[in-house]
């Protein structure tokens, strides 16, 4: 069973723990040590605490622990995130899912993300679609996607 909450202070260790975990073990097909070492380093659980502060997120628990994350800020999706041996089993399509309705709720029609290579073939099976805007940075090439809210 998974549960889907609202992010709590304690969590900070965990999420970065399932960030760092998902970098280095699922984006390393697609991004070079030399883009994802400084990500790796970023999310830290100091950083974790200091994001929180400034958008929703979400955890998703599974076996007693947490495996996976998403946020929102305003109308764009930001770390999303399942641990590697987590994925496929409908937790990061319910932690979507959850995101999306909190952002119903809130008003948001269309949600924009700046998806990594590896996340596209998830995005678009949730609906979302490529706008044709790619940009590299930091975070190395990342392709635009959007998805109008029902």
């Amino acid at each position: 069973m998974v549960l889907v909450r609202k992010f709590e202070p304690k969590d900070a260790e965990a999420i970065s723990f399932v960030i760092r975990q998902t970098m280095k073990a699922s984006n390393s097909a697609d991004y070079s040590p030399e883009i994802l070492q400084p990500l790796i380093d970023y999310f830290s659980p100091d950083k974790i605490l200091q994001l929180n502060r400034e958008r929703f997120c979400l955890v998703a628990e599974a076996d007693n622990k947490i495996v996976g994350t998403a946020a929102i800020e305003e109308a764009e999706l930001l770390t999303f995130f399942v641990l590697p041996e987590y994925q496929k089993k409908g937790i990061g399509r319910k932690l979507l899912e959850e995101i999306e309705n909190f952002a119903k709720r809130g008003g948001i029609k269309t949600i924009r993300v700046d998806s990594s290579v590896t996340g596209q073939d998830f995005y678009e099976k949730s609906g979302y679609r490529k706008t044709g805007v790619e940009k590299t940075a930091a975070a190395g090439r990342q392709v635009e996607m959007v998805k109008n809210l029902k």
